[in-house]
């Protein structure tokens, strides 16, 4: 099977014949093999390509056309992945949807200069990498802090604006000896060498831009801890644009409603925080005292065991301390439900002298409501009406 990408990254349409045709029994569709096409698989941690094969159904002159869904590689054989049969012997002309595949190259020439430079100033390895249709991920075997990354990133960008040509090669087993490159695999033969003078050399088998220049830009989104190393978010070209844009367009609508410019929307955020921490903080003992009026109503430990007050949405924790006040007083249940007789109540039982879990089960039993808890005291949601939950008490 002689694999046009290869030959030419920019290919989007190509001939070939179908040699092979298997019909999935467990996915339900067809693999067809061809002697040549130009769809780039999923392989190397990149999904595969997608487009369409159009040939003529059944020997008739109408051209039929069937998206690609999938296509993997296995033993060197590309197998792609269709809807409806194509008989062996059959002339297809695949199309390449050239908009993913140059975006796929944008990411993947990208984490060819972050991992490189990653390798060259750190000495870590890049162990773990998936180009997918919405992110890219890199994963390395040693720790960087975001200032470190940030300085990469920058490094990064500088090898776009020098617009490198990016060289691929396939050396011999003599050459390869002699040559110090980047691999996840120990490999001997057939290795595709992906370089970019400076910055990079790497065995890889994925289609790859001509320059840096096309790569456009890169931008680190994300890191987090990862199996003893990092792993890596960046967006590229296309998708980093993209991004840009979204965070841009969120900024300004920030920007907007908190009345600040947009360089200083954090510390319009901050103090909004802030604010809303002391008119929470108000909110709270405003409730705190509307609850212990109401439950001045409340009958005496002398005149009943249990304690059950239905009020208007308020604070888990100012109730919660209402309960807690209120359960060394009582020899049943101290709760508070709150809530409407449409849409149900949320609620906080406790007690000293009883187990909340098995109310817990009543409550589950009867009603079907969700939650759990404790001994001492349960939480949770539940649809009933007032008079139901009260005569259970």
């Amino acid at each position: 099977m002689k694999k046009l990408y290869y030959e030419d990254v920019h290919m989007t349409e190509f001939e070939a014949t179908v040699t092979e045709c298997i019909y999935d029994e467990k996915k339900k569709i067809y693999k067809i093999v061809l002697d040549q096409t130009a769809f780039f698989p999923e392989e190397g941690g990149q999904v595969a390509d997608k487009g369409t094969i159009t040939f003529a159904a059944g020997g008739g002159f109408e051209p039929s056309t069937l998206p690609l869904l999938d296509a993997h590689i296995k033993n060197d054989i590309i197998y792609h992945y269709v809807e409806a049969e194509i008989p062996v012997g059959t002339k297809v002309r695949g199309k390449v949807d050239w908009a993913q595949r140059f975006d796929f190259m944008q990411q993947h020439s990208g984490e060819h200069v972050i991992s490189g430079l990653v390798n060259q100033q750190y000495g870590y390895d890049n162990v773990g990498f998936h180009l997918g249709l919405q992110e890219v991920t890199l994963d390395f075997n040693g720790v960087l802090t975001l200032e470190q990354l940030r300085e990469i990133e920058v490094q990064a960008n500088e090898a776009i604006w020098k617009n490198l040509p990016i060289h691929i090669a396939f050396p011999s087993s003599e050459e390869l000896a002699s040559l110090s490159y980047r691999s996840k695999l120990e490999l001997t033969e057939n290795v595709r060498i992906v370089t970019i003078p400076g910055y990079d050399i790497c065995a890889c088998c994925a289609p790859h831009v001509d320059t840096t220049g096309q790569i456009g830009m890169i931008k680190i989104t994300n890191v987090q801890s990862h199996r003893g190393g990092i792993r890596v978010n960046i967006l590229c070209g296309g998708r980093a644009l993209q991004d840009y844009t979204v965070k841009q367009n969120n900024a300004a609508a920030i920007s907007a409603s908190l009345s600040v410019k947009q360089d200083l929307i954090a510390d319009g955020v901050e103090r909004l925080k802030e604010e809303n921490f002391k008119q929470k903080e108000v909110v709270n003992r405003l409730q705190a005292n509307v609850l212990r009026n109401l439950a001045m109503s409340l009958p005496t430990p002398e005149e009943s065991a249990n304690a059950i007050l239905f009020v208007e949405p308020m604070d888990d924790i100012a109730i919660r301390n209402l309960i807690n006040d209120l359960v060394p007083k009582y020899s049943g249940y101290v709760g508070v439900f709150w809530g409407n007789d449409t849409d149900g109540y949320r609620y906080i039982v406790g007690s000293t002298a009883r187990d909340c879990r098995e109310l817990a089960t009543i409550l589950r039993e009867r009603f079907g409501a969700k939650g759990g808890g404790k001994v001492p005291m349960i939480q949770g949601n539940v649809v009933a009406k007032e008079e139901q939950l009260r005569a259970i008490f």
